[in-house]
């Protein structure tokens, strides 16, 4: 339901799931990255900071804590967020396109296409794995390859 903007059925179905279950870092990670959309920052740190306490290992509490942080202008902290993510679950595409972001915003260019490559080669079939790919390129001026990127992720989105 976020994916196509449904903010209040997701919200509602989302504190279903914490009436049932009220540690579930899953929902309060998507809470946060909620109210990040919604610029209530620190509401979104502090489910950000519960969903990484209720569950230390998820990948995807720590990218939403990431979002949050960054939300608030602390850029180091959501990049150590996100490093623990990929840490976490190497595996996990979306936090190494969240990595990569965070790299480049720090003028880490070399380090985020590295990490955007990664993100597109663990899950080439997710737009946002192209699309994070396609603007390391572009901010590259790797032209070419950027819009092969982006096209890609127009596709698949």
């Amino acid at each position: 339901m976020l994916a196509v903007g449904r903010v209040d059925e997701a919200g509602a179905e989302i504190g279903e799931v914490l009436k049932k279950t009220p540690g579930d870092s899953t929902a309060l990670a998507l809470q946060s990255v909620i109210a990040v959309a919604q610029n209530d920052k620190e509401k979104a740190q502090a489910l950000g900071r519960k969903a990484v306490e209720t569950d230390p290992r998820s990948a995807s509490a720590r990218i939403a804590l990431s979002y949050a942080q960054q939300a608030g202008f602390d850029l180091a902290g959501a990049r150590a967020s996100v490093e623990e993510a990929v840490r976490l679950e190497p595996g996990n595409a979306l936090a190494w396109a969240r990595l990569s972001e965070l790299r480049m915003s720090f003028g880490n260019l070399d380090e985020a296409l590295e990490a955007a490559n990664r993100a597109a080669s663990l899950d080439p079939g997710l737009a946002r794995t192209q699309s994070v790919l396609g603007f390391v390129h572009l901010a590259q001026i790797h032209l070419k390859a950027s819009r092969e990127a982006f096209e890609k992720a127009i596709v698949l989105d």
